[in-house]
């Protein structure tokens, strides 16, 4: 479970071995970890085993994800880099989007990116950023956080375009023009899985400005 600032919570990933199985041990994790979270709101991404649970320990589908991938990103417009000096802005921005403060987690994912890249206005100011990780064989672009979605496929084709091997992201159903201009993009999109949250009836922060989440398990 990962706590982001003490407004919202995320949990990860709950597995049971299969020999394991049906014996009530991922209720008893959930309701462990639904008590360390208390009053705040937490949230996750379903797989379509655990749903049922979720469901039952009284989560509600509050959106969905989707997995784009490709074997290779044409090449685009190379954008600037995250300095150090953009570090704290880049965390603003996340912070407005995400309606919390994931801060250590970004830091964590600077300090291991193979990519990033941002978008400035013309005073300077950073409006859009994003970040790519290696993962095995994969590049993976997470996440993407823009105002809209001319900025946010500028900067996927800026982390990605090029790359030798495979790419993909996890985008929110909600970002159709984006989904859309992946698919125009040789993209092909996988199942989506419900975004599911308890203790409030919707996600904080200005959720239409993310257009790739960092992970199903960080959220």
């Amino acid at each position: 479970m990962f706590d982001y600032g003490g407004s919202l919570r995320s949990i990860g990933m709950v597995l049971v071995a299969p020999p394991h199985r049906r014996r009530g041990l991922a209720r008893a994790v959930m309701d462990r970890c639904l008590s360390m979270a208390g009053r705040r709101p937490t949230m996750l991404i379903a797989t379509a085993m655990g749903e049922p649970l979720y469901v039952d320990l009284g989560f509600a589908e509050v959106g969905r994800v989707a997995r784009m991938a490709c074997d290779s990103a044409a090449a685009g417009e190379r954008l600037p880099s995250i300095s150090t000096a953009d570090v704290h802005a880049v965390l603003e921005l996340d912070r407005m989007a995400c309606g919390a403060d994931r801060s250590a987690l970004l830091r964590s994912l600077l300090a291991r990116a193979a990519a990033t890249a941002v978008v400035r206005r013309a005073s300077g100011a950073i409006r859009a950023f994003g970040i790519a990780l290696r993962q095995r064989d994969q590049l993976v672009v997470a996440p993407l956080i823009a105002p809209n979605t001319s900025d946010a496929v500028t900067l996927f084709l800026s982390l990605a375009g090029g790359c030798a091997g495979p790419v993909r992201l996890d985008v929110p159903t909600r970002q159709e023009a984006f989904l859309s201009a992946l698919a125009a993009l040789g993209l092909t999109q996988g199942p989506s899985a419900p975004i599911m949250l308890l203790g409030a009836g919707s996600l904080p922060g200005r959720r239409e400005q993310i257009y790739a989440i960092v992970s199903r398990g960080f959220g």
